[in-house]
């Protein structure tokens, strides 16, 4: 026995077809704004066209079911035919956009057939399964307005950070996924957006630089061993089939090769729309650079403050450039003085040494925003909640270890970066601290709060440091 049922449905969008389309075709973020579907994936490599195929999780009242589509026609910017194939149907949908004087108009067309027991069940609620439909549509319609507020803490959210072990929780993949709940579709049109990730060869900034080549963006990957970097680069590629990744090669933790890197990406011209600055490593025991700076310091702080300070002419020429710093949640247990960046005043420790140039970092961020609002330049901090990264496993061993069930992937953990770089709403913000696209406090306590003396001294600190690889 078999069921055949149709449903239409159609909508306006102020919007250009060009990114409608874009948007509407990459299956694997239909779970934004199609609520029946848990999860979504594109399973084959290369830019999505006749022949991509994507792997859905359908939720059908209790159960979990499994749906592969297949893109069978791709006109861009026109016309999309997906087929999916599940146990018990097969639909069929058609995507066709047309251009209007003030947009574009979208006529989507679904075709099922259910066989089987689903057969006789949906032929007795097909109004309840159309209706469903309908609103699914109009939540698309809804997601591509894109006109998003900026998020704001709730009073339970700020409540739960006061109270550390609540908000600890939020760090876990329990917490991104109770959090994943309340969030926005990204339907921005990022194409041709340039990015800068740096340590962009594995962990989260791997992630980030590939989701983002995958929605379009221009994406440059900074890491220290160039065969990794040509390798990862021609991974990217393979797995986007966005031939616009590239990578530039230095140790960023010699302050000579961050000036160098940033003096070559100002001699290319081009605006840069969106800096990352992911790069870095828990370092244990202590240890100095060839520069004559602790490690620690060099890496997590100096140099993202001379990177991001060198670079601010291609971040202007951008118009709405965005800076994105990542930080750790270990930063909230550690204060940052001036007198003691290289970790000189006291027994050394890597986890605090890391704590403590992460705040260091995020301060940084604000002092940006403040700084350099007048060109269009947001600046956003962030901290992954506890992802199981290379850096993890190497900096904190057995914190990786007896953590590991509730430990983030790097798919999670990237996730705020994602949208840090590409959501329209975060422009709307800028020096703000965020986990899980929401905006978090920077102090648990007023033990680590600092006051706007030693907060300028550290930006002077910074300064002669910086001064001193100039000449």
């Amino acid at each position: 026995m078999t069921h055949a049922l149709e449903m239409h449905e159609q909508f306006d969008s102020s919007r250009r077809s060009e990114d409608i389309f874009s948007y509407i075709a990459d299956f694997a973020r239909i779970d934004e704004w199609d609520h029946t579907i848990i999860s979504a994936e594109k399973t084959s490599d290369g830019l999505i066209g006749v022949g991509t195929k994507f792997d859905l999780m359908y939720k059908s009242g209790l159960r979990s079911v499994p749906i592969q589509y297949t893109v069978t026609e791709f006109v861009p910017s026109k016309k999309l035919v997906m087929t999916g194939e599940a146990a018990s149907f097969t639909a069929i949908d058609t995507v066709n956009i047309t251009d209007t004087a003030t947009g574009c108009h979208v006529n989507w067309h679904a075709g099922l057939e259910f066989r089987g027991s689903a057969a006789k069940v949906v032929r007795l609620i097909e109004g309840r399964v159309k209706k469903a439909g309908a609103q699914t549509i109009k939540d698309l319609a809804d997601a591509l307005e894109d006109n998003y507020p900026a998020p704001n803490a709730t009073g339970l959210q700020k409540l739960a950070d006061k109270l550390v072990l609540p908000g600890m929780f939020g760090f876990t993949k329990f917490g991104y996924k109770r959090a994943k709940k309340n969030w926005s579709p990204i339907t921005a049109y990022i194409h041709g957006k340039r990015v800068v990730v740096t340590g962009g060869t594995s962990g989260l900034g791997l992630t980030t630089a590939t989701e983002l080549a995958t929605m379009g963006a221009e994406v440059c990957i900074v890491g220290r061993n160039e065969s990794k970097c040509k390798d990862v680069v021609l991974d990217i590629i393979k797995t986007s089939g966005n031939s616009l990744v590239s990578y530039e090669v230095a140790d960023l933790g010699l302050i000579k090769e961050v000036k160098a890197l940033a003096t070559r990406l100002n001699s290319q011209g081009k605006a840069i729309d969106v800096l990352v600055n992911n790069a870095g490593a828990l370092l244990n025991p202590r240890q100095t650079t060839t520069e004559g700076l602790e490690a620690s310091f060099a890496l997590l702080l100096l140099s993202p403050y001379v990177l991001s300070n060198d670079l601010l002419p291609l971040l202007k020429k951008s118009g709405c450039a965005r800076i994105i710093n990542v930080s750790s949640g270990g930063m909230y247990a550690k204060r940052i003085s001036a007198s003691n960046l290289e970790s000189t005043k006291c027994e050394y420790s890597g986890s605090d040494a890391y704590a403590r140039a992460k705040r260091g970092l995020v301060m940084m961020g604000e002092e940006w925003a403040k700084d350099w609002a007048e060109f269009g330049i947001t600046v956003h901090n962030m901290h992954p909640g506890w992802a199981l990264t290379p850096g993890l496993e190497v900096g904190l061993p057995e914190f990786a270890t007896k953590m590991r069930r509730v430990l983030r992937d790097t798919q999670e953990g990237a996730d705020t970066i994602i949208w840090l770089a590409a959501a329209t709403e975060v422009a709307k913000t800028s020096g703000l601290f965020w986990l899980d696209r929401v905006p978090h406090t920077t102090h648990l306590s007023s033990k680590t709060q600092e006051t706007p003396e030693q907060r300028q001294s550290l930006v002077t600190a910074l300064k002669v440091h910086a001064n001193a690889f100039s000449k």
